[in-house]
């Protein structure tokens, strides 16, 4: 599932009820309609694939799985459509990486593109690829990144330009993991940095996240072996912590569901399916949308709780399109002041008052001295006429 620029939103493929699918669907009013825009594309039918909305408008399907009822077939072609969905060309029949499901894939700020990981006939992967022609040619980043092989995880671009992955399954002949780690590049994908090991949401795969424009990141849903999930978890520092927005968001506990940002900032989720454990796969085809603003005003106000520096995002969005610009740093929030303790107030000191007091004309000797201390002047008149 993609986003396009004016908003509106593509689905293609997938799986429903013992039927792989290609079809083309696209709504214009965030998920509440759907109009289908290509019934049978030239690309085969396929699930656990990766799309992508490119700069010129243009969208790219890639990688995927296949059931023909005697063995799964994996793909590693890349389709192209410059028609919003509704005519595809084929970029490349086999790209330089291996025919994969479970894989990620990334837009960079550079308009080149990141395939990660994923699941081929020899197990899971944890190579880089990049192309920097659309799809038609791909260069290796890297044989082995620094996190260990997986597929089905997710990944996102943050702002400036860093890559975070999470989570993900591995499997071989002897056992089976479940990750809930956090991997972080800054130069691409060339090398990794582990954010934290043991994330405060569980072991999982299938899941999806979405980076937000203020640097944020939401992840949400999954899988492991006993169950699944319905969380939402948020991370504002690139992944290193995370704090549970809320265990039950609403919809039900599903994987291998669709998740995109909006150009006002909402989120869109859709589709995923789930089994009891038994005999029973259930299927979704339901579309929930989580507002992540709702400030309309032309000069907005927020008021913040905590101490520290903090970003501003600026989202502007029309039918042509959308602009985000982002101000690191920008407000800063320090601890309050400690009220200040007012100063005991002096005790009066009783003057004494002579019994007959001079005048001027008698004394002026006394009042010269007074006169230049003007201030204990009106004091003194302030207390006699009290």
């Amino acid at each position: 599932m993609v986003a396009l620029s004016d908003g509106s939103i593509l689905l293609m493929g997938g799986i429903e009820e013992d039927a792989y699918t290609h079809d083309v669907w696209r709504s214009e009013d965030s998920g509440a309609t759907w109009s289908r825009v290509a019934e049978e594309p030239r690309w085969p039918p396929r699930v656990y694939h990766s799309s992508l909305l490119l700069p010129d408008g243009s969208i790219l399907i890639m990688g995927g799985l296949f059931w023909d009822g005697e063995q799964f077939i994996e793909y590693n072609d890349v389709w192209r459509s410059t028609t919003r969905g509704a005519l595809w060309t084929k970029v490349t029949d086999e790209a330089a990486w291996t025919a994969r499901d479970g894989l990620t894939s990334l837009l960079l700020h550079d308009g080149s593109i990141l395939v990660m990981g994923g699941w081929d006939k020899t197990g899971q992967k944890n190579d880089v690829w990049r192309s920097n022609n659309k799809g038609i040619s791909w260069s290796q980043i890297t044989h082995r990144a620094g996190w260990p092989v997986r597929a089905y995880h997710s990944s996102v671009l943050l702002p400036d330009g860093s890559i975070v992955l999470m989570g993900g399954y591995f499997e071989d002949d002897d056992q089976w993991s479940y990750y809930n780690d956090v991997w972080r590049s800054t130069d691409n994908g060339a090398t990794w940095t582990e954010m934290t090991s043991d994330a405060e949401w569980s072991p999982r795969d299938g899941h999806t996240s979405v980076a937000l424009p203020d640097g944020g990141i939401l992840l949400m849903g999954g899988r492991d072996d006993d169950m699944r999930y319905n969380d939402l978890w948020h991370s504002a520092d690139s992944g290193a912590t995370w704090t549970e927005i809320t265990p039950e968001t609403g919809w039900d506990a599903r994987d291998r569901h669709s998740c995109v940002l909006l150009p006002d900032g909402s989120i869109l989720l859709a589709g995923g399916w789930s089994y009891d454990g038994i005999k029973t796969f259930t299927y979704y085809n339901d579309v929930w949308r989580l507002p992540t603003t709702d400030v309309t005003q032309q000069n907005p106000s927020h008021l913040y709780e905590a101490p520290g520096s903090y970003s501003v995002t600026l989202r502007a969005f029309n039918a042509a399109g959308f602009s985000t610009i982002t101000k690191e740093d920008l407000i800063t929030v320090t601890e309050p002041a400690p009220a200040e303790t007012p100063a005991p107030l002096a005790t009066p000191v009783p003057e004494e008052t002579p019994d007959q007091p001079p005048t001027p004309e008698a004394s002026p000797a006394v009042y010269a001295p007074v006169l230049l201390l003007i201030t204990g002047l009106i004091v003194f008149w302030v207390r006699k006429e009290e």
